[in-house]
């Protein structure tokens, strides 16, 4: 049996459930030596069958391994197409939308880049009654991702194509996977994240140039960095799984806090020894 994929369209790529939505168009190619037919009787030499001919001839059992939830498009008609032609060879189209499963590697968050799949495996025959292979061609003409290659947050760079056959207690079961690399843009996270974050890194650093004196501008500068940052970096989080792993934004925010909260306690530090070196020279007075 031979396959091909047709993306429609790509979306809803999602950290916190690790899941990606997409639609497409799935081809089945096979040969079927009991439905040939002699072209010269009927003056054509492909035929459409109609709907409803797939339950009633045999088509494969193909389903996605890592498939959440998936479903058949009827608007306004069935969207499926089968055709035979007059040696016996079906091509079997269907549009499906579905959820797949897609285990994200968060480390280097948001610089990151994904590997997210689509596993095409047989539900029921080993490889000793069928086998899968890709369609005959190029392989952007099997795996066509039409014009979705920018998505919102993520570019898809290229897709990996691979046999993922497994041996199970029955036997070994044919299976294709298609990898798409997603690599996730940066805008986003530098307007959002990165630049507010290192102007409320340099306002803290304004209380360098306040008056020791003044203890309130002073004081209301630090704690209002200091909350600033840790919301800020509660709110990059917000999306994310809680994965036991330091992230590269936890890393980023981290460092953040650290700049703004050591400004803070250096106001502290640089206030207690003024006061020790002011009691130092009023004791010299009246000594003296």
């Amino acid at each position: 049996v031979k396959l091909g994929i047709r993306i429609n369209s790509f979306y809803s790529i999602s950290e916190s459930t690790m899941d990606y939505m997409v639609s497409f168009n799935l081809q089945q190619q096979w040969r079927d030596k009991r439905l040939q037919f002699n072209p010269n009787e009927t003056k054509f030499k492909m035929l459409k069958l109609g709907e409803g001919t797939w339950l009633r001839i045999w088509i494969p059992d193909t389903f996605f391994r890592n498939e959440k939830k998936a479903n058949f498009h009827d608007v306004t008609v069935a969207n499926r197409m089968l055709q035979l032609n007059s040696t016996g060879y079906l091509l079997y189209v269907t549009k499906i939308s579905a959820t797949f499963s897609c285990q994200m590697k968060l480390q280097y968050y948001p610089l990151d880049t994904q590997f997210c799949p689509i596993t095409i495996e047989s539900f029921g025959y080993t490889t000793d009654d069928m086998y899968f292979q890709w369609m005959d061609g190029k392989a952007e003409k099997v795996i066509d991702l039409g014009e979705n290659k920018i998505l919102p947050q993520f570019t898809i760079e290229r897709f990996i194509r691979r046999d993922c056959s497994q041996n199970y207690t029955a036997g070994t079961y044919p299976c294709l996977e298609v990898r798409f690399v997603l690599r996730r843009d940066i805008g986003f996270f530098l307007i959002q994240v990165y630049v507010p974050s290192i102007l409320i890194v340099i306002l803290s650093w304004v209380s360098f140039w306040i008056n020791i004196e003044s203890s309130p501008a002073r004081v209301s500068i630090g704690l209002l960095t200091v909350l600033t940052t840790t919301t800020m970096s509660a709110g990059a989080r917000a999306s994310l799984p809680r994965v036991s792993y330091i992230k590269a934004i936890d890393v980023w925010m981290i460092c953040c806090l650290i700049f703004v909260f050591a400004s803070l306690i250096e106001y502290a530090v640089v206030n207690v020894m003024s006061r020790k070196k002011i009691k130092s020279n009023v004791i010299e007075k009246v000594s003296g």
